[in-house]
């Protein structure tokens, strides 16, 4: 099952770090690839995480700031409308939440059922570029790409002051990924770890 297939190959995923043992809302319990998951939040948040995040979020020449609308027809999303994609979309397998960020800016933490695939990797000049969309449900044939069978999308990257997950959703919709199939988290992880949601680190 490819949906199942891409989940393994792209996912770096380890146990829940999370202060609180209630979900945040009542669907903020789920399962990913046989994983429990509850997503909670703490009441307090570690400052030297939040500080090395914003000191690795611009990654585009300052000033930088990601705008509130992407592209049109993506629609741009908040924590619970990203909790409610993970507790239904995500679990039953007809979507991904996608980390933009490089893997080693994963390193501080990510958000449980996230899979990773950095901005560069969409670009059109990548040799694996194609093999990326069809993981993600496109079929090719004689060098014309078929969406009908694509994977709902969220795209996130480190947050406000970024710009990865703006540059992989513009290189889908001009592969010819349906906007209608793809949102973006703005808020991102400095965002998400800002609001004591819970977070995991890559597997080893």
């Amino acid at each position: 099952m490819i949906r199942t297939a891409i989940a393994y190959t792209l996912m770096g995923i380890s146990g829940i770090c999370a202060a609180d043992t209630l979900p945040v809302t009542a669907n903020a319990m789920f399962t990913f690839n046989g994983q429990e998951i509850v997503i909670s939040r703490a009441s307090s948040v570690d400052q030297t995480t939040l500080n090395a995040l914003a000191s690795v979020s611009n990654t585009c020449s300052a000033p930088c700031l990601s705008p509130m609308i992407v592209a049109d027809g993506v629609t741009t999303l908040g924590e619970m409308e990203v909790i409610e994609f993970l507790s239904s979309t995500v679990q039953n397998g007809d979507g991904l939440l996608i980390d933009a960020r490089l893997p080693e800016h994963r390193a501080l933490g990510l958000i449980p059922a996230s899979v990773n695939i950095p901005a560069a990797t969409l670009a059109p000049a990548n040799p694996f570029r194609d093999e990326i969309l069809m993981a993600l449900g496109a079929e090719k044939f004689q060098g014309i790409f078929n969406f009908t069978d694509r994977m709902t999308l969220v795209v996130f990257d480190g947050g406000p002051a970024t710009s990865d997950a703006q540059t992989l959703i513009t290189d889908l919709i001009a592969a010819g990924y349906p906007a209608d199939k793809i949102s973006y988290y703005r808020g991102g992880m400095q965002v998400w770890a800002m609001r004591g949601l819970s977070t995991t680190t890559p597997a080893q």
